[in-house]
Parts: structure tokens; sequence; C-alpha cells
């Protein structure tokens, strides 16, 4: 995991019945039940009972052969020293038999009185023990008291979990004792022979070690218990079967099952094979849902599962086959797998690590345990509680990961408790910051615009003015000074109009968050009078004489050249948003103070109806194109055409183009009318040339917001080229006034239409404020000089010098050079005197729109 952490394991569930925490504890109770109810079926009805009486035990010198008791008297072998095999008394275990193993003890007593003694199987875990005595070869077998795990408690002579037989050894005598073991598990004889004191000294070391096992089992379970309730994760769920399986295994391979807890039940004692089983599925299951393994793993685990889900059927089945043998292999099995996943994810788990560990443990006691059963290893009470030991201290290494990691997630949860606690406090600071900002301007300080709607909003309704004041040349000026230098002044020249305001009219005045002035952006103020002031009020023109006059700041002499808007509420709208926006447009007529009139209020919603009507305008041909000839002069012939854009509203009749282009430009939209314009010329352009002649070209208007698209050259070339014409057949017309704004950039963009190819032509000539300088910068074919230069132009001898003197200019340059606004033959006449001159006019012809 990145940055050191690790991954805490969430408990999916991994079987598709387990999708429950309390599932797994839930199907171990119903499988033990269902395996005590078989076992007790079988093992219940009619036991012999037998007396006890209070006596202890303890042994030496044993052999064994293959056979029970009664087959090996019949046939004569009990007496016979031939095929017995000597054996440990420590190592009396012979793995896994299909048949009883008889085990005989042979026991002398040289001194000269009796003995009294025990002999004493700690193994209460064995199904039957039948035991028998020869005192001498010629006297008869004498039977003994039958003992085991599956017969009820009163069998034996004294109540403890051992099984004991009392015997006596004459004096310098020799006995021999058979036992017969038939067991469904391991067939082991750890006998002993022990005098009184000493049995009861084994038997309170053994109870001592099996109640500490125990006392760990419940305490483990206990712990179990509660984090399962408390986080209700299925990986705890399947370690709480773990856990409670291996303590019925310790109860019942220490006796202490059948000793304390179940007497009367026997049948809980044969259920041990199951009970590993369910460990060993417990065991799988909570590898699948701590580690979650890939997908091979998975399947691997689920089918060991499956495999012993099948052997506890088999059990109930009482199949005749070795399942506690291939319950080992599988355990075997199951821990070598969990063993390979832990390591594949023991890098980057911390908890692949906690189970590294406890399946190393689970297999040291399974491989004790196993070493255990073929009498590799003592049988004794550690040998026997080997598994059991070993799959406690698992699940404590298992308990112990899992307390870490839920105690650190909890941890976890506190500080993100702590961190969304802070993080709420941060945010709620932040948020009043960015209130408090949104209702400041961030360049003067002051109140904005959303701060003069909400405190207007909230204000009970009545007469109210707002009077915006625009600074108009404050871009000029922060062009020239920058815009600190600018900015400074702004907030300044405010703070002159807040003492002004002060001055002239405290009691009228509306504070906006206790400011008088607000700043609608950085060149329009506002301010809001609380009632109606005539407009013959001395008011206003102290306002105006404060706005006319020249500033300075900073050694800088500026003006603002201020105009003045006023609209009144609710004259002249019904919301503070639509009175603003009245005060704001009167503010961009070019008188100093401006009320807001109703008219140009209308004339603003007609402009408004326009643009919302515009987009269907294109699609339903309300907009189209008119063509005007542009005529050589001296020979009257037509070399180009201009397309004029016309739009024919159902509602409005003709629209004139500047009540709508100007308005489209300044939204910003007029790149779309360009290209729409370039290509109708250019689908009108084949019509064009079958009445004009195939010579003549097509010119259109660009507007000086088209410059600033950087791919405009680019964008227009593949209309033209679409239609399957060449920007050489093309004239874009572009007004002088429009790009004077902005020369680098004008003169970039026109140079990359001339290199595509279209044809650059300037309109308007002679209205601008730098002609002379436009005609040498900018990369020009034709130059239209504005029809205001034919006023009077037959009888002012002045006019006429001013005319020949551009034509001459435009000529010397070789630039086409043509004349706007010839209406009248006399005009014409007089303008034959220039070679090459061409002309545009009502004279040659209307603009008219071509028939479809």
């Amino acid at each position: 995991m990145p940055n050191g952490q690790y991954d805490v394991p969430s408990g999916i569930a991994s079987l598709p019945f387990a999708d429950h925490p309390f599932v797994p504890i839930l199907l171990l109770i119903a499988v033990m039940a269902a395996a005590t109810l078989i076992q007790h079926a079988e093992y219940s009805p009619s036991l012999p009972q037998h007396t006890t009486t209070d006596q202890h035990t303890d042994s030496f010198a044993l052999s064994h052969r293959t056979g029970s008791i009664a087959e090996l008297h019949q046939k004569g072998l009990l007496r016979s020293d031939n095929g017995w095999r000597a054996t440990s008394p420590s190592h009396a275990a012979v793995g896994f038999a299909s048949q009883p193993i008889t085990f005989r003890l042979k026991l002398s007593n040289t001194s000269r009185r009796p003995l009294q003694l025990w002999v004493s199987v700690p193994a209460p875990y064995i199904d039957r023990i039948r035991a028998a005595r020869l005192n001498a070869t010629t006297e008869p077998l004498l039977p003994m008291r039958t003992q085991g795990s599956l017969w009820p408690f009163s069998s034996r002579l004294i109540s403890l979990p051992s099984f004991h037989w009392p015997v006596i050894i004459p004096a310098n005598d020799t006995i021999t004792l058979f036992f017969e073991v038939s067991d469904a598990g391991p067939t082991v004889f750890p006998v002993s022979v022990q005098g009184d004191d000493d049995l009861v000294h084994s038997s309170v070391t053994r109870a001592t070690v099996n109640g500490t096992l125990l006392g760990l089992s419940l305490f483990l379970l206990a712990i179990n218990l509660f984090l399962t309730l408390r986080f209700r994760t299925l990986m705890l769920a399947w370690l709480t079967v773990l856990t409670v399986s291996v303590m019925h295994i310790q109860l019942v391979l220490n006796g202490f099952g059948a000793w304390i807890f179940w007497r009367g039940v026997p049948a809980l004692d044969a259920v041990i094979t199951t009970s590993m089983l369910t460990t060993l599925i417990a065991f799988a299951q909570h590898t699948l849902a701590a580690l979650q393994p890939p997908r091979l793993y998975r399947h691997l685990l689920n089918g060991l599962s499956l495999a012993a889900l099948m052997l506890i059927l088999l059990e109930f089945a009482r199949a005749e086959l070795p399942i506690q043998a291939l319950t080992i292999v599988l355990g075997i099995a199951g821990c070598g797998l969990s063993l390979v996943i832990a390591v594949s994810c023991f890098r980057h788990s911390l908890y692949a690590r906690y189970f590294t560990a406890a399946v190393l443990i689970l297999t040291a006691g399974i491989i004790v345990s196993t070493l255990r059963t073929v009498g590799v290893v003592p049988v004794n009470v550690l040998s026997d509680s080997a598994f059991s030991l070993g799959t406690i201290l698992s699940a404590v290494v298992l308990l112990a990961a899992a307390v870490h990691f839920f105690w650190r997630e909890q941890w976890l949860r506190r500080v993100a408790a702590s961190d969304r606690a802070a993080e709420q406090e941060r945010r709620l600071a932040i948020q009043n910051r960015l209130e408090d900002s949104l209702r400041r301007h961030k360049v003067t300080g002051r109140p904005n615009r959303s701060a003069l709607e909400a405190c207007l909003t909230d204000r009970p309704s009545g007469k109210l003015q707002i009077v915006v004041l625009r600074l108009n040349r404050f871009h000029e000026i922060e062009h020239v000074v920058g815009h600190q230098i600018a900015e400074g002044f702004v907030r300044d020249y405010l703070t002159s109009l807040e003492e002004h305001l002060r001055h002239v009219g405290p009691d009228t005045i509306l504070h906006i968050d206790n400011a008088p002035v607000v700043s609608i952006n950085t060149m329009d103020a506002a301010f809001v009078l609380a009632r109606a002031i005539d407009r013959q009020d001395p008011f206003w023109q102290q306002l105006v004489d404060f706005a006319a006059p020249d500033c300075r700041y900073q050694g800088y002499t500026f003006n603002w050249r201020c105009s003045i808007g006023v609209a009144s509420l609710p004259h002249h709208g019904d919301s503070i948003q639509e009175v603003l926006s009245a005060a704001g447009y009167a503010s961009l007529q070019k008188e100093p103070i401006n009320f807001y009139d109703n008219t140009v209020h209308e004339h603003q919603k007609h402009q408004q109806l326009l643009m919302l009507d515009l987009e269907d305008a294109f699609r339903s041909d309300q907009i189209q194109l008119a063509y005007q000839p542009k005529v050589d002069i001296g020979s009257g012939r037509i070399e180009s055409v201009e397309a004029l854009v016309r739009w024919y509203h159902p509602e409005f009749r003709m629209i004139p183009p500047g009540d709508w282009i100007p308005l489209v430009e300044e939204l910003g939209s007029i790149t779309r009318v360009t290209r729409w314009v370039l290509d109708r010329a250019a689908a009108d352009l084949a019509q064009i040339r079958a009445h004009y002649g195939q010579q003549t070209r097509t010119a259109i208007n660009i507007s000086s917001r088209d410059l600033a698209i950087p791919e405009l050259a680019e964008d227009l070339e593949r209309i033209v080229r679409h239609r399957g014409y060449t920007p050489e057949d093309f004239i874009l017309e572009i007004t002088e006034t429009s790009v004077i704004r902005n020369l680098a950039l004008t003169i970039e963009r026109l140079g990359q239409l001339r290199r595509c190819g279209f044809g650059i032509a300037l309109d308007d000539f002679g209205t601008g404020t730098s002609s002379l300088s436009a005609l040498t910068e900018f990369p020009l074919d034709e130059v239209k000089i504005d029809r205001s230069f034919l006023t009077r132009i037959l009888w002012d001898e002045e006019r006429q010098k001013v005319f020949r003197a551009t034509v001459e200019l435009a000529q010397s340059l070789n630039l086409r050079t043509v004349i706007e606004g010839v209406e009248n033959e006399q005009t014409v006449q007089w303008l034959r005197q220039f070679k090459g001159l061409k002309g545009q006019g009502y004279f040659w012809g209307y603009p008219t729109v071509l028939g479809y």
C-alpha cells in the first residue's frame, strides 16, 4: 500500500450462503446439533450399566497386535509371544486402524506382599476399551470392566476423564492384562501403572492443564462474540466458529466434555470429527474474508470448504471411510494453501503477517498431532492437545490482529471525526470569508452588485432611484498608466464620490453594507436614492459638476468622461435587477446625465426579442442576402457585388442591419453570422456570375470581432472551397473604425486572410482617426471612400481638393478605389475624370435579393 498504509480486512462474504456475520455461527450450531442427534441415535440405546468404586491409577511392559481379545483367545494367541510387537507406553499409537488393536500389559511383583495398583489410560476420547486378565498360564481369561467415551460414566470405576482399572498383583507373581482398543479415530494406548498418590497427582495435573486451555478458549470465545456483535463482520464470525469448534475438540480430547458438561449425552463426544471439519471450514472462510485473495485461491479455499462439508455429510451417513485421516490431510492442505496466500500478501498487508504466524502455529499443532497419531511423538496431555492448542494460539493471533485493526479503525474514525469537525469549522470560516468576498468588489473593496440586489430585495417596497456612473475612459487610462495606477485611481475617485454624496444628500443616500457607493464592476459605480428626485433638482447638476472636471492622482491628470444613468423603481422596472439594468443602459448614452426613457426600454425589449428570434431566423430563411453591384465608372462594367444582410421578420417586417448587427457583435455571435453570409454568398455566386459575368467577385463584410478568432482564415477558406470556389473569388470588407483599436492583431489576421487569397477592402475610409496610417499599414487590395465625401462635392472646391488628394493617394498605393453613395447622373459625370475609379450606389442599382 502507498505511504506505508496497510489494508484493513473488510470481511466480505466468501461462500454464497454466508452473506451475514451470524450465518457461520448458526451454521455451526445446526451442524453440531445434527451430528449429535445422529450419534445419539446410534449410541444411546441399551448401553450396559456398571457400578462404580472409588479407586485410582499407574503402569509398565507393553506390546500389541491386531485383532480383538475374543479373536486372539479363540486362536490361542493370547498366551503366545509370537506376533506381539513391543510398544513404549509413551508412544503407544498405531495410527488409524481398520480393526481393533489388542495391547498386552505384563505386570510383575517381585515383592513379598501383594501390590494394589491402578492401570490408567489418560485418553478419554477413545470410543471403547475392552479389558481382560490372565493370572497364570493355566487359569482362564477373566473379563474386566469395558470403558470408553461413548459408554455412560456409570461404566467407570472413578468419575474422572481418564480410564482406570484396579489390579492386585500377588507377591512374587506376574499377571497379564489385555486391552482391546476400538476407535473411529487414531488408535492410541498411553497406559500407565500408578499408585493411589500418583493417580491423584496425575489427575490434578491434567485437570490443571485442561482447565487452563478451557479457560483460554472461553476467554477467546467471549472476546470473539463481543467483537462479532460490535462490528458485525464475517471475518470475526468465522473466527468465532473456529473458537467454538476448537473448544469442543479440546473438551472431548481431554475428557472435560463427558466429565463435566454432557455426562448423559455421550454422542457429543462422537462428533469430534465434525468439529474438526467445521474448524477447517471456518479457517478457510476466515482466510477468504480476511485476505480476499485472487480468484484462483478463492476457488481453492471454497473447494476445500466444500470437501470438508462433504466429509461431514459422509460422517452423518456413517460411511465406512477413514474420515479423521482425510480430515488431517485436508487440514494440512488447507494450512499450506493459507500459508501461500498469506505469503503472497505479506508485503502489502499487515494482517497477512499476523495470518502467516497463525498459520505456522496451526500447522505446527497439526503436525504434532499427526506425529502423535502414528507414535512418533509421545502420547501425553500436550500432544493430545497439540491440535487444539495450535488452533487456539492461532485464533489468539488472528484475534489480536482483528483487535489491532478494529482498534485502528476506531482510532481512524475518531481522527476522521475530529478532522471533519475542524474541517467544518474551516469551511464555515472560509464560507463566511467567501460570502463577504462575494459581496465585495475585488478591486475597489466596496459592495458589489450582489450585495446591492440582496439589500434592496429585502427592503420594503417603495419608490427609489438607482444612479449608475460609468467611467468611459477606464480602459484607455489603464492601457496608458497600467492597471495598478488605474485601479488605485478608481478607488480614490469613489472615495471622493462618497464624500460628495455625504455632503449633498446625506439623508437621501441608501447605504449598502454600510457604504454609500457600490461597484457594479471596475468601471461602473452606483448609488441608491431612497426617494425620487426631480430632474430639475440641483442635486443632479452638482453630480454632473463633480463628474466633469479633470482629476489628479499620483502626478497624473485624468478625465473619466463620466456618463450618468438614472432609473426609478417602479417606473422603469418591477425588480431591482430591471431598474439597475435600465440605469446601466441609460449610462451608455452620450449625454453627461441620462434619465432612462421607456421608449428606450421598449427598444431594448425589441432587441431582446430579436436576439431570441435570431436562431429561428437562420433556420427559416428569414435572413437573406441582397446584392449591390460595384461598377467601373468609366466603362460602366460591373466588376463585383457586395452582399448585404437583410432580415425579413414575420412580425416586424424588414429589420435594418443597424438594429441587430451591433447587438450580435456585442453578444459575441457575429462570427456565426459571418460564416453564414460567406457560405450563402458562395452558394449564390453561380447565379451572380450568370447574371453579371463570370469574372464577377462577391464582397462581404466582416467584423473586428471576427479577427479575434485565430483560425478565422482556415474556417473561411474551408467554407468557400466546400462550395467549389477559391478565396480569390471573394473580397472581405472591414471598417477602419472597428480595427483601429488593435492594430497589431488586425494586421496579423488580415495578412493571414490575404495569404489565403481573399481580397481585403477597407470600408468607410475617411471616417476614422488615422486613415492615412491605415492605408500604409494594412495589407489592402481595395479602399472604399465613405459617402460623406460626396456631400456638396459638385460645387464645394475644398471638398473636391480633398477628394482628389484621397483618390490620388489610394491609386499611388496601387489600391482599387471605390466611392460609395453615388446616386445621380451629375455626380457620375464629375467622377469620370478619375481614371480607374469604381462606384457603388443607387444610381447603378439597389441591393436586390436573388430569386430562389
